[in-house]
Parts: structure tokens; sequence; C-alpha cells
């Protein structure tokens, strides 16, 4: 009796660390893209994204990598990124301050687009 009170304190204890460790890995987004923008007449999806380092104007777009079916971006520490947010049927942009993000990433249809701590 008392051996099967100890297996289960020692499973319930490695279930509950396991569920710890999972919460620990979680990442926490920085900035994303909206789905969506308005321009108080229409409203344009989210089509393409693109990062730089550092203030759009300085030209420094950053190539991704591609995965499956997402891009991927891996920054270091030492950027500035700038998240770059393009709709479809506007010339209008989102510049977006992904400062503090270790990666960012592009994904699906419709398209998402994020950057991670």
């Amino acid at each position: 009796m008392l051996s099967n009170n100890r297996k289960i304190a020692i499973l319930f204890t490695s279930l509950l660390l396991n569920i710890i460790s999972i919460n620990c890995y979680a990442q926490t987004p920085v900035v994303s893209c909206p789905a969506t923008f308005s321009d108080g007449n229409s409203i344009f999806r989210l089509i393409n994204v693109s990062l730089y380092d550092g203030p759009v104007c300085m030209k420094a777009m950053l190539v991704p990598e591609f995965k499956k079916d997402k891009q991927l971006w891996v920054l270091d520490t030492l950027m500035d990124p700038s998240l770059v947010c393009e709709y479809a049927g506007t010339r209008h942009y989102i510049v977006l301050d992904a400062k503090g993000a270790t990666y960012c990433e592009k994904k699906g249809v419709p398209v998402q687009a994020e950057c991670m701590q």
C-alpha cells in the first residue's frame, strides 16, 4: 500500500515538473502583424512581410530561412529589427519595432507574421 502511494506521488511530481518545464519554454510574442488594415474606407488583408535590421530607410533587409511552409528570421541580440507588414490593394504598410525579439516568422494562408522573444 505504501509503495503504491509513493508511485502515485512520484508520477504526480514528474507530471507537474513536465508541465512547468513546458511553460518555461513557451515563447512570448513581441509584435505581430494585424491580419487586416483599414484606411477608413476599405479593409485590406495581409499579404507579405519583410524584416529590416534598423529603420526601413536604411534598407538593411534581412533574408529569411525557408522551412517547410514558413519563413524564419533568427535574430542577434545586437539587432534592432523592424517588421514591415504589407497589405493587398494598397501601398500603405505598417512598420513594427521588434526590439527584443530572438526570431520572427511568416507562415500560412492567410498570411500570419510575428516576432517572438
